[in-house]
């Protein structure tokens, strides 16, 4: 488990807490794993309670957050139903990627933990912004207008570009899903000011951009 005093905690107050997920890490307890540790309850151990308000993948790494009242969170999902709530990911894909583009596919589960394009999916819509093309790899700025299971990846992989090391939808060609939520925006609940948290880009990003010849000085 991660132990409570060392959560890396991104933002808190009487409302809200952000996380900084590491990858590795599944966010809810798994029916068939009880034994397993989770980030739910590694942060409810910290304050209680704490509801939470989205997912990450196992693989992936990044801000997160939960909400500490239940009386915002109808608030809270009201944001993510208007389209509120803005996330940004910065990713890592297998091949050359240079245009921008929004994939607009519908997705559809088609096996225990797989998901795939299908007519008459639920809609699910990706903005996709190259940050740094090669002809092995490129680093990508997403952002969702919709939050489905697996929407990066399905819609990446859709479009031949999977994500670096997406061994479900792609290959494994690198030690972990290259996949890092590095920004959230957002209405606080309590106050109505703007809020943003953003999550630095960890270690093994960098080192894997860099094995493919991209350098981030910056993000």
């Amino acid at each position: 488990m991660i132990h409570p005093d060392v959560l890396d905690i991104l933002f808190e107050d009487e409302a809200l807490i952000f996380i900084n997920k590491p990858a590795g890490v599944v966010v809810q307890q798994r029916m068939h794993h009880p034994d397993e540790p989770y980030l739910h309850a590694d942060v409810t151990r910290h304050t209680s309670p704490a509801y939470l308000m989205q997912r990450l993948d196992r693989g992936t790494s990044g801000v997160m957050f939960f909400s500490k009242r239940g009386d915002l969170n109808a608030r809270l999902t009201h944001q993510f139903q208007r389209k509120r709530i803005w996330k940004r990911y910065l990713a890592l894909c297998d091949g050359y990627l240079a245009e921008p583009r929004t994939i607009d596919a519908p997705l559809a589960r088609v096996g225990p933990i797989t998901f795939a394009v299908r007519e008459g999916g639920k809609t699910a819509i990706t903005h996709v912004h190259p940050l740094h093309p090669t002809p092995g790899s490129s680093l990508l700025e997403i952002a969702l207008e919709t939050g489905r299971t697996h929407q990066i990846r399905v819609h990446l992989s859709s479009i031949g570009h999977p994500l670096a090391g997406d061994w479900l939808y792609g290959r494994r060609d690198a030690p972990r899903l290259m996949l890092h939520a590095a920004e959230i925006e957002m209405t606080h609940p309590l106050t109505n000011a703007p809020l943003r948290v953003a999550s630095p880009l960890p270690d093994d990003f960098r080192e894997e951009a860099a094995r493919r010849g991209i350098s981030l000085t910056s993000p």
